[in-house]
């Protein structure tokens, strides 16, 4: 398994890979849960996760 080497110091915007790490959720339900609740941003071909929504609707399950 690849150790990661990135901050979990995210406020803002995170990477799908960081929102893994801090969420413990595999990728596909991380995303489905993004999704619904328009939690993803994208720029062009990258993907972030907005922390203070995705917070809300970790704590609203």
């Amino acid at each position: 398994m690849n150790k990661s080497n990135f901050s979990n110091n995210v406020t803002k915007l995170a990477t799908v890979p960081q929102a893994v790490e801090r969420y413990k959720l595999s990728r596909n339900t991380l995303m489905r849960i993004a999704d619904d609740e328009k939690a993803v941003r994208r720029f062009g071909r990258a993907v972030r996760i907005d922390v203070q929504i995705m917070d809300k609707a970790i704590n609203n399950y």
